[in-house]
């Protein structure tokens, strides 16, 4: 809950910019002023309500709450970003040329961030919808067939999640013909006791090889009995700390949870890793699902598992806020290879908080596992 309280904050703070901004520019007076920041602060309420919302009001009530509420956090974040480099426009124009500056806080200074920022959340409504499928191909002599795996990550189902959007999502899974399904983390977003419609979406798809995932942090949020449930509708086995032979294949699936909390993650799955490794059978091939993509170096690497699945980065989901999040995350999304071992970080196939993507398409990660040839001996 801490964690809403200060992405509300962080909206009425936006808000307030975005409002002081639009006094300005549209000159109004300050009874018009003090009646636009008390409907701010109604719809700053609104979106900290969507979260208290109960969850056994039906979805038909919590749908377009959530997506007028995360819709509004959207519209406002890229208001905010347009004002404020408006301003400092305006500012740096008062040196270099003064003429100017009064144009850069004009009514029509305002209409122009209006179309701007309607264009971009139009643009990032259609992008949050258009998923892309990233593939590669690994080889290894320890492989006896050939095996099509397909991650999905940080789907997060819940009340944002439109049926046809997920229906379209399977149909996409279904043309790829997997093998093996992997769910690497935040499947579950909110309303968990709701989620067996969508959960029997996924349940079609009946991979070969069988459905298996892991908990990501979102899950964790939603308390583990919950999201697990969820899982089970989707026909999905969880290894939290696992791991299955996957027969006919010379392949083993491991599986470590998401921590679900701050502070030192990535050691504490490291940690898990290396005691989940102590079970490993070193002439099998090794793919691991991990749902940061943390300890990958650390633990991974030393350990020689060949494939090592996460998500959770969305790769920023709305640009240029990219770039905050990739001052914590190196491995942002796609494909890494480092001494022929290779790490796979899916930008989700779904959205977080605000309803759209901006130049972060969603995505799932196909890798085709083949046989090769042993090396001959000299």
């Amino acid at each position: 809950m801490r964690f809403y309280v200060v992405f509300t904050l962080i909206f009425m703070f936006m808000l307030l910019v975005v409002l002081a901004q639009v006094h300005r520019q549209a000159r109004q007076s300050r009874r018009a002023y003090v009646l636009t920041l008390l409907g701010g602060l109604f719809v700053s309420m609104f979106l900290a309500s969507t979260r208290l919302m109960p969850e056994t009001w039906p979805m038909a009530l919590a749908r377009p709450a959530w997506w007028l509420g995360y819709g509004t956090f959207g519209l406002v974040a890229y208001m905010f970003l347009f004002q404020v480099v408006l301003f400092g426009i305006e500012q740096v124009s008062r040196l270099v040329f003064p003429p100017l500056a009064p144009r850069l806080r004009s009514p029509r200074a305002l209409l122009a961030v209006i179309v701007l920022t309607l264009l971009t959340v139009g643009w990032g409504v259609f992008e949050g919808g258009d998923v892309r499928v990233l593939s590669r191909q690994i080889s290894s002599s320890k492989v006896l067939r050939p095996v099509r795996v397909l991650v999905i990550s940080d789907l997060h189902l819940g009340a944002l999640t439109l049926d046809s959007r997920l229906e379209s999502l399977v149909r996409l899974v279904k043309g790829q013909d997997p093998d093996l399904v992997l769910l690497v983390g935040d499947i579950v977003n909110d309303h968990p006791e709701s989620l067996e419609p969508q959960a029997a979406m996924l349940r079609s798809l009946k991979p070969r090889l069988g459905m298996f995932g892991v908990f990501g942090n979102h899950e964790r949020y939603e308390g583990d009995a919950r999201s697990a449930q969820v899982f089970r509708w989707a026909g999905a086995e969880l290894l939290r700390g696992r791991l299955v032979d996957l027969p006919g294949t010379g392949m083993e699936l491991l599986g470590v949870d998401d921590p679900g909390r701050s502070g030192d993650v990535g050691g504490v799955v490291a940690q898990e890793i290396r005691a989940l490794a102590r079970d490993i059978d070193p002439a099998r091939f090794h793919i691991l699902m991990n749902h940061r993509p943390l300890a990958w170096r650390e633990a991974v690497q030393p350990l020689g598992i060949e494939v090592m699945f996460s998500g959770h980065t969305h790769r920023g989901q709305l640009y240029p806020f990219y770039l905050v999040v990739k001052l914590f995350n190196p491995y942002m999304g796609g494909w890494y290879e480092e001494g022929g071992l290779l790490l796979g970080v899916s930008a989700g196939a779904g959205f977080w908080g605000p309803p759209m993507r901006v130049l972060a398409p969603p995505d799932v990660l196909v890798l085709d596992v083949l046989p090769a040839a042993p090396a001959a001996v000299q």
